[in-house]
């Protein structure tokens, strides 16, 4: 069976859902939502992990025109985001857009029609004009290239598939890494009374969360009242602001560092192992952890810290580098997920001489703003390269990149457009000028490793700006940026619109 559609949008996570939401907004109803889960949700589905909340305030961490949900908390819950993911479909309307169960396959576009042919796994097509991408970042699990990684004998998860089975008390287990779900992860089992062995490539920068539960009244207040919602996102923004000032301008990153250091001295009075604690690069560097309970978590009977190099997994555990035998019941992989290299993961979408694939083969893993491919037409993505905020709520780089698309969408439809592709010259020019500014920032400079920067050194994945430069560059559309055509084939690029509007006028 084969369906068409104006658009289709692959992936119904917060970067799906949004797009949907400003398509609807244009008054543009031919789309379809391709989930290959059976439901919606993305990152806040698949992370169940114990302790899994988000880590920048709830308020903001939702989208500005729908910040009015009932959080509990300061720092939502993993439970609660999902709650949101199912609120703000029903509240758009999204629901009969979308199709579960629905994995893309196979990707080519048609240069005859101008339209996408995607092929799913049940055997149906779906023909579209444009694509947009919901995905790349958090959705394949990284693990490292640890010899013996298949002879362990016990329970073995990553922290974005994890295993509820699993009944951590009375349980040794092992939990790999030292970032944004470590830091959530170890607490919550020395908490669920396991036997908890923290293994730590490099410590991480940790500020105080702050994190309690929200009266009552002030969640009514929140709700209901616009003004006090707004005057609350905007405080919180600046101080997030903050962050991306010292992730651009290195002498406020001091400030940070002395944050950190004191909450760790608070927390962890031993000073050996407050020094197996503290970072040897510069806060900012990779992206900074917060909590209240990661530092003291190292205090209890139950945790132990492990900074030796994993060595090897063995059957009954793991082997570190200065040979010592950690034998465990379960091991936990906090260990992230494949970023720069996710597009093997991925559908292929081939155009006539270029692939995905081919393409970040060639130049790496590069975008248009971010957002779209030169050489693969009608074919867009909302967390694409140079888009993520680190200091701040991704929502931030969301909202300013859906609307983008949705802008340029609604050019297409409205200017007769079958074709929209940025020029090979207007995406060059874009990623050499965001490249050239990250190189001198905090990310190439701190003295870390981290999944930002590729083996050559380049920053592929960080916008080359704050929060709010993103959503002022984004409402620009530039034409002279891409390459058109109509549908009678005529007539293509800026020349081709000025000879439409002449054509308009003289009949």
């Amino acid at each position: 069976m084969t369906w068409s559609y104006e658009v289709a949008v692959i992936g119904t996570g917060f970067s799906g859902i949004a797009v949907a939401i400003e398509l609807r907004r244009r008054g543009i109803t031919d789309f379809v939502m391709l989930e290959r889960a059976d439901a919606v949700g993305g990152t806040w589905r698949d992370n169940t992990y114990p302790g899994c909340a988000v880590d920048v305030p709830s308020l903001l961490y939702s989208y500005s025109y729908a910040a009015d949900h009932d959080w509990s908390r300061l720092y939502a819950p993993a439970a609660e985001l999902r709650d949101y993911t199912e609120s703000v479909v029903e509240r758009f309307g999204l629901r009969p857009h979308i199709r579960l169960r629905s994995e893309v396959s196979e990707a080519d576009f048609d240069p005859d029609d101008d339209r996408w042919v995607l092929r799913l796994r049940d055997g149906s097509t779906v023909r579209a004009r444009t694509v947009v991408m919901g995905y790349f970042s958090l959705h394949v699990p990284a693990l490292p290239d640890v010899p013996g990684l298949d002879t362990f004998r016990g329970v073995q998860m990553h922290s974005g598939r994890w295993d509820h089975e699993f009944a951590a008390s009375g349980k040794r287990v092992a939990v790999i890494g030292s970032g944004a779900s470590a830091v959530q992860i170890v607490p919550a089992l020395a908490r669920a009374g396991a036997e908890v062995v923290s293994v730590q490539r490099s410590p991480a920068w940790v500020l105080p969360r702050g994190d309690r539960r929200i009266p009552g009244p002030i969640r009514a207040v929140l709700r209901h009242v616009p003004a006090a919602r707004i005057a609350a996102r905007a405080m919180i923004l600046i101080l997030l602001e903050a962050l991306h000032l010292a992730e651009f301008h290195p002498r406020f990153l001091s400030i940070f560092e002395r944050v950190c250091r004191f909450a760790l001295a608070q927390q962890v009075p031993d000073p050996a192992l407050r020094a197996r604690l503290t970072p040897d690069y510069r806060f900012g560097c990779k992206r900074p952890m917060v909590s209240d309970e990661y530092y003291r978590s190292f205090t209890r009977d139950n945790v132990e810290l492990v900074t030796a190099e994993l060595a090897e997994i063995t059957p009954t555990g793991l082997r570190t580098a200065d040979g010592e035998q950690h034998d465990v019941d379960a091991i936990v992989w906090a260990t992230g997920f494949r970023v720069q290299d996710s597009i093997d993961h991925f559908p292929d979408f081939r155009a006539p001489g270029l692939s995905t694939r081919t393409k970040f083969a060639r130049d790496g893993f590069t975008a248009y703003r971010g957002v779209a491919f030169a050489g693969l037409p009608n074919l867009f993505a909302v967390t694409g390269p140079n888009t993520a905020l680190p200091h701040t709520s991704q929502f931030l780089g969301i909202e300013p990149s859906s609307g983008l698309i949705a802008r340029i969408i609604t050019r297409m439809r409205d200017d007769g457009v079958t074709r929209y592709t940025p020029s090979d010259e207007a995406e060059t020019r874009w990623v050499t000028e965001a490249r050239a500014t990250l190189s001198t920032r905090i990310w190439s400079t701190g003295g870390c490793r981290s999944y930002f920067i590729e083996k050559d050194g380049t920053n592929t994945l960080v916008y080359p700006g704050g929060a709010i430069t993103a959503r002022l560059e984004r409402r620009r559309l530039v034409l002279r940026d891409w390459e058109r055509r109509t549908a009678d084939a005529s007539s293509t690029g800026f020349r081709g619109s000025v000879l439409r509007a002449v054509h308009a006028i003289v009949g």
